[in-house]
């Protein structure tokens, strides 16, 4: 569960790097940080379920 909320809040940090970051700096950052985060939700997710169902 921990897992599920720390990727959760660096999804929220790229998207909101994305969104209201200026332009001028690096726009990788946020996106590598966006995607990682939203990778890690789904992994967790799917680690939950398999756990309840054995």
């Amino acid at each position: 569960m921990i897992g599920l909320i720390s990727c959760f809040v660096l999804f929220i940090l790229g998207v909101y790097g994305l969104i209201v970051a200026p332009r001028s700096g690096p726009l990788f950052i946020p996106i590598i940080l966006a995607v990682g985060g939203f990778i890690g939700i789904i992994g967790n997710i799917i680690e939950i379920k398999k756990m309840n169902v054995s």
